[in-house]
């Protein structure tokens, strides 16, 4: 059975060759992957059921790039976005007047320049993640600890080799 599921597949796809459809199917498959379309609903559009198109994928190599270069521009995409919010950016905004006089109709185009500020969020989130630790909220804690392991301050003992002694010390009640 599953034989014919890939006699199927190559059938559609070989259709797709034949018609010079195949290019228009990328570019609908690759349209999808990049908004996030499900596989599910992908295949609803082409007519297909989701075993035959995962084997489709498998013999023909061009499907699967087409997704793969569609995560990549989506990715790069929402890095942008990104960027963009943290950093700032500017607005132009139009208003378009109409204007009669004396019979004749004259267009005025007001534009204002407005600066769109960085946000806060936005810029943390990519500090830490492109440049690590050192922006992250736990900064001081994180640099603090590492000083005192690095002075041997702070030592690990297995509970195992703690004597009686170490255990119970003695303390010092004469200002009490």
């Amino acid at each position: 059975m599953s034989k014919n599921k890939r006699l199927y597949g190559s059938s559609i796809y070989n259709d797709w060759v034949n018609s010079g459809k195949l290019n228009d199917v990328l570019s609908f498959i690759k349209k999808c992957a990049q908004r996030l379309v499900t596989q599910k609903e992908m295949c609803k559009q082409l007519g297909m059921n989701a075993s035959t198109f995962s084997s489709l994928k498998k013999e023909h190599p061009d499907i699967q790039a087409a997704i793969d270069s569609a995560k990549y521009d989506l990715k790069c995409d929402l890095a942008s976005a990104m960027y963009k919010r943290a950093i700032g950016y500017e607005v132009i905004e139009e208003d378009q007047l109409v204007e009669e006089r004396d019979g004749k109709t004259k267009k005025k185009v007001h534009r204002i320049k407005k600066q769109v500020g960085p946000d806060y969020k936005a810029l943390v989130y990519l500090l830490t993640k492109h440049f690590g630790k050192e922006y992250g909220e736990s900064y001081e804690e994180l640099l603090l600890n590492e000083r005192k392991f690095a002075a041997k301050e702070v030592t690990w003992t297995n509970a195992d080799e703690v004597s009686e002694e170490e255990e119970y010390e003695e303390v010092d009640d004469s200002f009490l």
